[in-house]
């Protein structure tokens, strides 16, 4: 009986061998994928997708299994996607933290969220991904005019903590300490080095009742609060204190939001295992009241600068 190393053919040969059976499996498939860049609404954050004209054609074999999801707010058909390139795919492996590259069976788009088994002898390459659900097309700006960069996205507090990024009186008050951006939950730039923060809006709720519109405007000023969960990472004590002061200053002068609690500032426990020990956390929690006739109107007024900013195509972004 052979030895496992002599059956087995040298790494050198891995390469051709399974390219040739990929290929016959693949009937030469070609898949192409669009382009789009990312777009970063200036009063909330809010990030879409704008395409653009170039696109990418590779090579492959894409295989996909399909099933039914229903869930309390929508029933689609979920596919899963896994791709095999016979060279890596350099547009997905190396392209900057604003673009996206998106594929399409039939009507439904996909996109790719990792790289899988990989093998150095095979000379394959294999890429998996999943659909967009129907409900999150609208974040793809393929129909122009979908989106008004003008508004916030949010019905709540949160454009008016982004607009803190940029807002300055001096000598009074000088904005948030230096160096730091709050960004919206779930929305941080990938890859981000701290100092920065996120702003998580984790309950909404009416204070008084909405007004009626008899007068036949447009939107209410209703008296609403919102519980405010802010991370901070990157900040030591002292510069811990002093963003919770810039943001008590902030709410002052500005009127934007008042203060239900006395919020303070606690440390966190961001654990790493790799490094045996734990991240320079920490967390602000506040309860705030505020008007919210389209919070739009007051947080335009404050925003100077918008961090961070694209403008793609016909997409137009305030700034």
């Amino acid at each position: 009986m052979g030895l496992l190393d002599e059956l087995r053919p040298n790494d050198a040969e891995w390469g051709p061998v399974l390219r040739d059976g990929l290929e016959t499996l693949s009937f030469d498939q070609e898949m192409c994928f669009q382009k789009y860049t990312r777009v970063v609404l200036p009063l909330d954050g809010y990030v879409f997708w704008q395409p653009m004209e170039e696109s990418v054609s590779v090579k492959g074999s894409l295989h996909f299994t399909q099933e039914i999801l229903q869930n309390e707010d929508e029933t689609y058909g979920a596919i899963s996607v896994y791709f095999s390139s016979f060279e890596p795919i350099v547009e997905f492996e190396k392209m900057p933290p604003d673009t996206l590259y998106v594929g399409q069976i039939r009507e439904v788009k996909f996109a790719f969220f990792s790289q899988q088994g990989f093998y150095g002898p095979a000379k394959l390459w294999h890429y998996a991904g999943r659909s967009i659900p129907p409900a999150m097309l609208t974040q793809l700006l393929d129909t122009p005019g979908a989106v008004d960069a003008t508004q916030p996205v949010t019905s709540n507090s949160l454009a008016l903590w982004i607009a803190a990024n940029t807002y300055t009186l001096t000598p009074v008050y000088s904005g948030l300490p230096t160096g730091l951006t709050l960004y919206p939950a779930d929305l941080v730039p990938p890859n981000l080095l701290p100092p920065y923060g996120s702003v998580k809006i984790e309950d909404t709720r009416a204070l008084q009742a909405a007004p009626s519109n008899r007068g036949g405007t447009i939107g209410t000023d209703q008296l609403n609060a919102d519980r405010v969960r802010i991370t901070l990472y990157g900040l030591q004590h002292n510069a811990g204190r002093d963003f919770l002061t810039a943001i008590l200053a902030y709410s002052k002068l500005t009127d934007n939001f008042g203060f239900m609690n006395s919020p303070t500032v606690i440390d966190g426990s961001r654990k790493e295992a790799s490094l045996q020990a734990v991240g320079m956390q920490k967390f602000v929690l506040a309860e705030v009241s505020y008007f919210q006739s389209r919070v739009n109107n007051i947080a335009r007024k404050l925003i100077q600068k918008v961090v961070p900013s694209y403008q793609v195509g016909g997409f137009v972004v305030p700034s």
